[in-house]
């Protein structure tokens, strides 16, 4: 059989109680969930049953909020927050990007509606949060309950964990979890990511595999979670669904309670030298004619 995709709607906004989530949305609203079920349920539903949502109207912003949200645009009470939720390192300026490009309001729906949105957020700031690159620290003001911002999952493969182990508890059932998230692309739309993960390995692996030819494989590590959060975001949406958790059901999968997404930083750690090691013996063989055996530093 192959992969299905099923999306699962709710009315819940969240009691800041998070275990609650799993059987109040998940198992309740889906009565046919099976063992080795893939729940992939949206970091906003999660971080709202868990209390991660802050009152605009309470945030003290500082001076240095003050001086980013000067020239980015941003409201200083998000500037703030993401200030204490990450490290800032650098700044896209959406609504300035000229013609030539593909730009987000090429695709509005609603050009007046797509307008308001970049006058409200001109600029997204490139943000480092709990070990990875995103943007705004993935606070997000849209479907937040009154003038709030809801924050990130603290933790979110704990999260992950905590909803798998109420399901089994509570209904018996042994499903897998992935938290996803929409994050920016380079290509200047969005894709959902999987930001935390239970019961399954976040990278399902063919490398050295040989193909059709016997030849050994390069490459074919193959980022599962991640595959899986994208697709199901094809039925979740991100305006006014109401379905933020899809039952993926049909994949071959080991379970695996000892896994968990990994962050951007253990790739930095040990790969950028490397990279910009090979990038400028690259740059050098290209200008300057001395060949250099592969493997010499």
């Amino acid at each position: 059989m192959g992969l299905l995709l099923e999306a699962t709607a709710t009315d819940r906004e969240g009691s800041g109680d998070g275990p609650e989530l799993a059987p109040d949305v998940d198992v309740k609203a889906n009565p046919t969930l099976r063992d080795g079920d893939i729940l992939v349920i949206s970091s906003k539903v999660v971080s709202l049953a868990e209390g991660r949502y802050v009152d605009l109207e309470a945030v003290p912003v500082s001076s240095r909020a003050d001086r980013i949200a000067d020239v980015t645009g941003i409201d200083p009470r998000e500037v703030e927050l993401i200030l204490r939720e990450s490290t800032v390192l650098g700044a896209i300026p959406i609504a300035d990007i000229g013609p030539g490009v593909d730009r987000l309001e090429d695709h509005a729906v609603d050009p007046e509606a797509a307008s308001a949105a970049l006058e409200s957020l001109p600029s997204l700031l490139v943000t480092f949060w709990n070990g990875r690159f995103c943007t705004n620290a993935g606070i997000d003001l849209s479907n937040s309950p009154g003038e709030s911002a809801t924050l990130l999952p603290a933790d979110p493969n704990a999260s992950a964990r905590r909803i798998r182990e109420e399901i089994r508890d509570r209904a018996g059932i042994e499903v897998a979890v992935i938290v996803a998230d929409s994050e920016l692309s380079y290509r200047g739309g969005s894709v959902d990511v999987a930001i935390g993960c239970a019961g399954i390995d976040p990278v399902d692996s063919n490398f050295g595999a040989t193909d059709l030819f016997g030849t050994p494989k390069l490459g074919g590590v193959d980022l599962q979670a991640d595959e899986l959060a994208a697709a199901s975001a094809l039925l979740s949406g991100q305006a006014a669904e109401r379905t933020p958790i899809v039952v993926a059901r049909g994949l071959d999968y080991e379970v695996d309670d000892d896994v968990a997404v990994g962050t951007d930083s253990d790739l930095i750690r040990g790969g950028l030298w490397p990279v910009l090691k090979r990038t400028i013996q690259v740059k050098i063989a290209d200008t300057v004619p001395i060949r250099v055996p592969f493997g010499v530093s």
